[in-house]
């Protein structure tokens, strides 16, 4: 158990997150990030990807329902002009289909808003995502090992017991990468560990449905921008930028039929997203962009283009959960 664990798990004992619920030690908006919900095992695909189970998840929607006021977006402008005031907004990112098949009816009895940041290339064009193929590929490599390659510099083993550590290796690798070189390095991947390219038509059952949108939306669910194809953004150049933030926000609109006011960023940590990118978001009428490097917002203190996300962890522990929403400022 990490030493943050153990504080948590002491702060729940001693009452100490019970008291940060009821009294005001900090005032402010707290943006909950998810990606999956359900049970990752036996996929081949990123199991950090799963953020929580259905069980843990509904325990998490009552828990935040019973203590925290739980907002839409549209809540946005008249939270910052509060004196106190502690807020919650639940977000997903991606548009997995697990979103709708098991967290839209657990947020639905609840009576609980989310928002769901969509990459419509996803949904349109039903294409396995860059994260989940670099995990498929090593989940299904005939090789034991990879070699040592100017991509990584060094060898890495592809023998079960290392496969978690080795995708993240593998993430961090893409996730550095200019835009133009991120294809030959899944080719370069897919020829080394021996399984190919990850078969797109394995990605039909993965996202949602504009038909399962839209039955979100009239449920009173919120949507986001979150690109066309998941590009990490302050790769690219500006008009590649321009391209994957406009393109997403009319393609959503069109299918719900309403504007859309918020995106996140993909990946979301500071070296994801750049002055550029800020300037697109505003150009294409965005009022909102959320990243994914931990904290939260002070009502007296907010960047419109940076409002930052909280990640929730499959393996967190209900006790760590509750503190980081009790105790913001302290846990996150």
């Amino acid at each position: 158990m990490s030493k943050k664990e153990l504080l948590a798990k002491a702060c729940d004992w001693s009452g100490l997150n019970m008291l940060g619920r009821k009294t005001p030690l900090w005032n402010g908006l707290i943006v909950l990030n998810y990606h999956r919900v359900g049970d990752c095992a036996g996929s081949l695909f990123d199991h950090d990807l799963w953020s929580a189970s259905a069980e843990n998840f509904e325990q998490q929607v009552r828990f935040l329902s019973l203590n925290f006021d739980l907002i839409r977006i549209r809540d946005l402008d008249g939270l910052w002009n509060q004196r106190r005031g502690r807020s919650v907004l639940i977000t997903f990112d991606d548009g997995y289909r697990d979103n709708y098949e098991w967290a839209f009816p657990i947020l639905n009895a609840y009576n609980s808003p989310a928002t769901f940041f969509l990459t419509t290339g996803f949904l349109d064009e039903r294409k396995v995502a860059w994260w989940d193929e670099i995990s498929w590929m090593v989940r299904s490599a005939t090789s034991t090992s990879l070699p040592e390659n100017s991509w990584t510099t060094t060898a890495l083993s592809l023998e079960p017991a290392n496969h978690d550590q080795t995708i993240k290796t593998l993430l961090k690798v893409f996730k550095k990468l200019p835009g133009k070189k991120t294809g030959d390095y899944l080719n370069f991947l897919a020829q080394e560990t021996g399984s190919g390219r990850c078969p797109q038509e394995i990605a039909d059952q993965v996202w949602m449905t504009w038909d399962m949108v839209r039955e979100m939306h009239e449920a009173g669910m919120d949507f986001g921008g979150h690109t066309v194809n998941h590009p990490i953004l302050a790769n690219h150049p500006e008009e590649k930028q321009r391209f994957e933030i406009e393109h997403c926000k009319q393609r959503i609109e069109s299918e719900i039929g309403q504007s859309i006011s918020a995106f996140s960023y993909p990946v979301g940590g500071k070296d994801c997203f750049d002055q550029r990118t800020r300037d697109c978001l505003k150009e294409a009428d965005y009022r909102w962009g959320f990243s994914y490097y931990g904290g939260f917002s002070s009502l007296s203190d907010h960047d419109q283009w940076d409002i930052p996300r909280i990640a929730v962890e499959s393996e967190e522990p209900a006790t760590l959960f509750r503190a980081s929403v009790s105790l913001p400022h302290v846990f996150c």
